[in-house]
């Protein structure tokens, strides 16, 4: 075979192209005569389409095809059939999968859907199927002479499952492996932020959420973590003792998973809109024209494939929280309120932060109050009662002054507020957080006695963020057990702040708050 330098012979690269395209070409003319639409959507059939269409088209990027004016077109079809064989492969995989759990309440719908995508699917691979034969004639391309046409055929799978007879792994401790398991769930569902918030951005239109928002680097990313979370399963817990314990784990692989596959089409799919469709890419509309339109592949993309990643994901949620609520081991945990300003924003976020990493149901409680530690804003509310009792215990305190007893100063309150403060400062009952301190010029009301004038005093300082009251006040936690241990670590570490709210660094086992 001659060639030129960097420049094949016409003659020469068709016949060596020719060599990794016929079969597809062959699989090309089976699907367009085929009028069984289960010829075309069976796993042998996809899977064989789509390794000859990946082999075809490296071999034409590496010859610079889709740069070629006779090339392109012909390489545009076999990336498009590519990617439709793939996505395809893996509904499939999901439609035959997922009535085996329990997933949805709406897991009828779900099917349904499933089978029209399928047919959306099926009628544009036809289509590239026809476009890329139509092509290759042009390029004087032909079909394989011999070709096996009986090992593509849809072949009906039988009913049931193999026996399980082989001996289960034990494993140490089963209820902390299955509680670890729904945790991971939980974490990697409060990453998924694109699936949670996909509610919100499907109001709007939805060529303006790609790249911008949704793309394929972040969509790859979430489908890889929940790749990983379903490798997890398989590693540690398939085939052992405590899947046995609890049919739940089960359930928790299978959400997992569905969500993988959904995310995986979905990285695909995206991948082709920005690449072929989208009209950043620059493609020529003249040299290939997409099997489904831009509008389609959108409403498949969102309303079908994000949409159930989005509602399996949460589904997952309930059930792995139900789970931890079964085996999570309840205890108590009593410790001190953040010296500086107590529950505000920063403790508050890392406590809520701590109890969201374990999904657990987790209780701060104060006195006959009960309050949601997963809620930052219903820790703030803790802050109400925390500076009430600190009012009272410094009522109390002024009382016991000197000063508050002394006539000259009950004479003069101005000169009996500053030797208040000072002996309070003194007995290190108040923090003063201002460098440039003054005492407020407050107005004496009728019948108003020292000590309730100087209450009234440090209530307003206390108010404009000037000083705090020290206290020994105490709160508890309540609730799982691992969560209590990194809430104590989290206090022993004065909640992520110092005495005057300056941010200090927390141990190694509390990394995972800066994620």
């Amino acid at each position: 075979m001659s060639w030129k330098k960097n420049v094949p012979v016409e003659e020469d690269f068709n016949d060596f192209i020719n060599h990794f395209s016929c079969s597809l070409l062959s699989y090309a003319r089976y699907a367009i005569t085929s009028a069984d639409r289960r010829n075309i959507l069976n796993t042998l059939f996809l899977g064989k389409s789509h390794a000859v269409a990946s082999r075809l088209e490296e071999v034409l990027d590496y010859y610079n095809a889709k740069n070629n004016s006779k090339w392109a077109a012909f390489r545009e079809n076999t990336s498009t059939i590519k990617t439709l064989t793939d996505v395809s492969y893996i509904t499939l995989h999901l439609r035959s999968t997922s009535p085996q759990y329990k997933l949805l309440s709406g897991i009828d719908l779900f099917l349904k859907e499933t089978d029209k995508v399928l047919e959306k699917l099926a009628k544009s691979l036809k289509t590239s199927f026809k476009d890329i034969t139509k092509n290759a004639s042009r390029n004087e391309l032909k079909e394989c002479s011999v070709i096996d046409k009986k090992n593509l055929h849809y072949i009906e799978f039988p009913e049931g499952r193999l026996e399980s007879d082989l001996k289960r792994r034990e494993v140490t401790n089963p209820e902390k492996v299955i509680v670890n398991l729904a945790t991971s769930y939980l974490n990697l569902a409060s990453e998924s932020v694109l699936l949670i918030d996909l509610e919100k951005q499907r109001t709007g239109k939805y060529s303006e959420l790609i790249p911008n928002i949704y793309n394929e680097s972040r969509i790859r990313l979430l489908e890889n973590k929940f790749h990983n979370l379903q490798s997890l399963y398989d590693t540690y817990i398939s085939n052992t003792d405590s899947e046995d314990m609890d049919q739940d784990l089960l359930l928790i692989r299978g959400h997992a998973s569905i969500v993988f596959h959904l995310l995986e089409a979905s990285t695909s799919l995206i991948h082709y809109y920005e690449r072929h469709i989208m009209s950043l890419s620059g493609k020529d509309t003249k040299i290939y024209k997409p099997p489904v339109s831009d509008k389609e592949i959108l409403g498949i993309i969102f309303d079908y494939y994000l949409n159930y990643a989005s509602q399996f994901l949460s589904a997952g949620v309930k059930l792995s929280r139900q789970v931890i609520s079964k085996y999570a081991e309840e205890g108590d945990l009593q410790v001190s309120v953040p010296s500086y300003r107590g529950f505000h924003v920063r403790p508050s976020t890392l406590v809520a932060k701590i109890v969201q990493h374990y999904g657990s149901k987790v209780s701060l409680v104060l006195g006959d109050e009960t309050y949601d530690a997963s809620k930052p804003m219903d820790l703030f509310r803790v802050n109400e009662k925390i500076n009430a009792e600190k009012r009272r215990n410094l009522a109390f305190s002024i009382c016991n002054l000197h000063s508050v007893h002394d006539p000259e100063c009950n004479e003069n309150f101005e000169k009996g507020l500053k030797e208040i403060f000072h002996e309070l400062l003194e007995e290190n009952k108040i923090i003063n957080y201002s460098t440039e301190f003054s005492l407020p010029d407050l107005s004496q009301i009728n019948e108003e006695t020292l000590g309730e004038f100087a209450n009234r005093a440090i209530a307003y300082l206390l108010a404009q963020g000037k000083i705090d009251l020290r206290t020994d006040l105490k709160v508890s936690f309540k609730g799982d057990k691992r969560v209590l241990h990194d809430l104590q670590v989290l206090a022993e570490n004065g909640y992520g702040e110092d005495c005057y709210g300056n941010n200090i660094v927390l141990p190694e086992e509390l990394s995972y708050l800066s994620r």
